[in-house]
């Protein structure tokens, strides 16, 4: 539950405002080099990281709803994948 919320609230702030997730993500990843803060983005980027936070708030919304494995719902049993034939020697 913590982390569904925690990641709705990752979405909406990236769809919110994108450039500032690039700036932090940037900082993060590009500790190592000598001018990241130089570095600056393409509006398409800008627009690629908007739409993938707002798929990442919407799955989590809706992540509750969907199946899971452990409910199963088409009637198959646990169970050998494979059948065991035994020989008749």
């Amino acid at each position: 539950m913590l982390l569904r919320a925690l990641t709705f609230v990752t979405g909406v702030a990236g769809a919110a405002l994108p450039e500032k997730t690039i700036d932090l993500c940037k900082q993060s990843m590009l500790v190592g080099y000598e001018n990241p803060e130089e570095l600056v983005a393409e509006d398409w980027y800008v627009e690629a990281v908007r739409y993938t936070s707002i798929l990442l708030a919407v799955a989590a919304l809706i992540a509750p709803f969907l199946p899971t494995p452990s409910e199963g719902g088409d009637g198959a049993e646990d169970g050998p994948v494979v059948d065991v034939i035994e020989s008749s020697d």
